[in-house]
């Protein structure tokens, strides 16, 4: 019996119409048209696959009944391409794994570097490469930190500063109440790139000279207008230099 009239048989003793075969194969009712009526046959990798589906020795469907073949000789070749095919598969498999793999990594990349030049708190919060620091800046006025402004509810936005060295700068949003009567406040925020896990406002004896002199060389450095060093603190969010070095460009 030839390999057309085998799959016939075999597709109907499952019960299966030329549709339901496709389907199972991931291929269209004409291309089993053409197998049965002896156009066309199937790659081996679909071979293999008509051999699991119903239950058929690989070399049936090489060889068929009508093979001058001897018996040894297509159970070896049957063997090496069922070995060849399963490779074959696995190869796909990994292939396709490690692309999905390299691809979210990618994505994920790409979303972290996102959230932190745009200063988005949420993805920030969540980044495995950023690590929490303490920044330190001058607490603005009364009306714009009051939660009884309708306008921020509270919330502000100012530049931290994260180093003593001056070479470290994030621009945060957050809400600290109003001051609670201390004669020069500063505000201390505990904070992983633009999210704040805490911030509270204290005396300036909280900081050490170099923060002090850092956070008022970039109040001299934002008064001067329409410079690059304004231009950069006012489209940044963060900022890698130092303010001794831009106020001297």
């Amino acid at each position: 019996m030839s390999f057309k009239d085998d799959l016939r048989m075999m597709r109907h003793q499952a019960g299966l119409t030329q549709e339901d075969l496709a389907q199972k194969l991931h291929v269209t009712r004409q291309t089993v048209s053409t197998w049965e009526t002896g156009k066309n046959r199937p790659n081996l990798e679909t071979l293999h696959t008509l051999s699991q589906l119903f239950n058929e020795p690989l070399e049936k469907l090489l060889f068929g009944e009508e093979t001058k073949v001897d018996k040894v000789n297509r159970h070896s070749v049957a063997k090496k391409i069922d070995h060849d095919v399963n490779l074959k598969k696995r190869y796909r498999f990994w292939t396709i794994s490690l692309a999905s793999l390299l691809t979210l990594t990618v994505a994920g990349i790409g979303l972290l570097l996102f959230g932190y030049y745009q200063g988005i708190d949420t993805i920030d919060r969540i980044n495995p490469f950023l690590s929490y620091e303490v920044g330190y800046t001058k607490l603005p006025s009364s009306s714009e930190i009051s939660p009884r402004n309708k306008k921020t509810d509270g919330y502000w936005t100012a530049w931290f500063t994260d180093s003593p060295m001056g070479n470290e700068w994030t621009k945060l949003t957050l809400t600290t109440g109003e001051n609670p009567g201390l004669k020069d406040p500063y505000v201390m925020a505990y904070h992983k790139g633009s999210f704040v896990k805490e911030a509270r406002i204290v005396p300036r004896t909280y900081l050490s000279k170099a923060y002090v002199s850092n956070l008022k060389g970039l109040e001299t450095l934002l008064k001067t207008k329409n410079t690059p060093d304004y231009k950069l603190f006012q489209h940044q969010i963060h900022v890698s230099d130092t303010i001794q070095d831009l106020s001297e460009e």
